[in-house]
């Protein structure tokens, strides 16, 4: 599962089922209760609200972006209800479910968030994406408006609106797209091949079996996938099997990027992330499945442009906040590598920390071979402890410790 950006900037700035509207019962009145019929002029141009100028517009979701700043800089969930679609309940959950995951951060209180708008575009039903800049020009995100009782809120398309499901079978994928992100559709399927190529380059193999890929532009159409995430990789869901699920930029549930790679330069390693999870299902048999860290730190260290700089790791570090390969404090719900899923805070920074520990053990004990060698010797033990002595000959605490050595020399 790749993490959603306004998950991961958590760590480098900060980071909808269809809108149900309840149904009423109209009991006509009988003809003898009927008002006699009252006959109006036809509405003049005069009589009907001019449509908001381009300016207006922008001002208007400038202001909710504002608010939206203002409720992270200083915790205040009242202030972000103000700005969020509150008629479509599961686009309200995610929203305020990634304020609230900030707010248990180490970086909460720390930043002071600053948005603007640069540009917009007009889309149907109603609906603005505006383009978005943040941090000094250092974020940039493309977040759907629109208008509810006079004020801009964040919000998303219906699945009714997002329109009927597409079909496409290529050689290596099952595409399942929706006309709403029409513009760029192609482009991501596009680049879900070269993710395929780029994993397989790195792991020497990939599967015969094909992929199903749903490109979402909305949360609505899969309401209960975790919230923090932008995409994420089953290997099977019922008869469906081999199943990848990514968002769409031009929607809140993408989250921010760089500018300086572009949607699509993030979107890129984000595809590549999830693919790498199906080369490791099935072809290298989930090896190391008892440890989380191993997954995820895999799938960032194929698809990481630059594995040369632990970037958040090493923020972290700097701010006295590590996550352990392993726990040993005795606590019943461990806070640490091997249970990364079950992390209460700090999940995000917890992919960066797995990313290193693969890197380093890929640089130090004999490359990509050396670490499959690791996780199958996890797999046969059920102790990592174990697992390290099994497979490189030295114990757990001497591994441990070159690790945070070769850590803090990477920062």
């Amino acid at each position: 599962m790749k993490l959603s950006k306004v998950t991961n900037i958590l760590l480098a700035f900060a980071i909808l089922i269809s809108s149900q509207l309840a149904c009423q019962t109209l009991i006509a009145p009988t003809p003898s209760a009927l008002p006699p019929k009252v006959t109006e002029a036809a509405p003049t141009s005069a009589d009907t609200p001019a449509a908001p100028t381009d300016d207006e517009i922008k001002a208007g979701i400038q202001r909710s972006l504002d608010l939206y700043a203002e409720a992270y800089t200083n915790n205040k969930p009242d202030v972000l209800d103000q700005v969020i679609d509150s008629e479509n309940k599961p686009f309200y959950r995610i929203v305020r479910n990634r304020f609230d995951e900030f707010q248990k951060s180490y970086l909460a209180g720390q930043i002071e968030f600053e948005y603007v708008v640069v540009d917009i575009t007009k889309r149907e039903y109603g609906f603005v994406i505006a383009h978005i800049e943040g941090g000094n020009g250092l974020n940039a995100a493309d977040w759907p408006f629109r208008q509810l009782g006079g004020n801009w809120v964040l919000s998303e398309p219906t699945v009714k609106q997002a329109g009927e499901p597409v079909r496409t079978e290529t050689d290596h994928f099952i595409f399942t797209t929706y006309p709403w992100a029409d513009n760029v559709n192609q482009k991501i399927m596009d680049m879900m091949e070269t993710a395929r190529s780029d994993v397989e380059k790195i792991l020497g193999k990939a599967p015969e079996e094909k992929a199903n890929v749903k490109i979402m532009p909305i949360y609505g159409l899969s309401p209960f996938n975790p919230m923090n995430a932008i995409a994420l990789y089953m290997s099977e869901q019922g008869p469906i099997k081999n199943i990848i699920e990514v968002y769409t930029p031009f929607s809140y549930v993408y989250g921010t990027y760089d500018p300086a790679f572009g949607w699509d330069g993030e979107l890129q390693t984000t595809l590549t992330h999830e693919y790498t999870h199906m080369v490791h299902a099935r072809v290298f048999d989930k090896a190391g499945r008892l440890s989380s860290w191993m997954s995820e730190g895999l799938a960032e260290y194929v698809s990481s442009s630059n594995n040369d700089k632990i970037y958040y790791a090493c923020n972290a570090m700097r701010s006295g906040t590590f996550i352990p390969i392993l726990d040993e404090t005795g606590a019943v719900f461990k806070q640490d590598l091997m249970h990364l899923t079950m992390l209460t805070e700090n999940v995000g920074l917890a992919y960066n920390y797995s990313q290193s520990l693969v890197k380093f053990t890929v640089d130090n004990y004999g490359g990509l071979d050396g670490f499959w060698k690791l996780a199958g010797s996890l797999d046969k033990t059920s102790d990592f402890r174990k697992a390290v002595q099994d497979a490189f000959g030295i114990p757990y605490d001497e591994y441990n410790e070159k690790w945070l050595k070769w850590l803090k020399a990477q920062c």
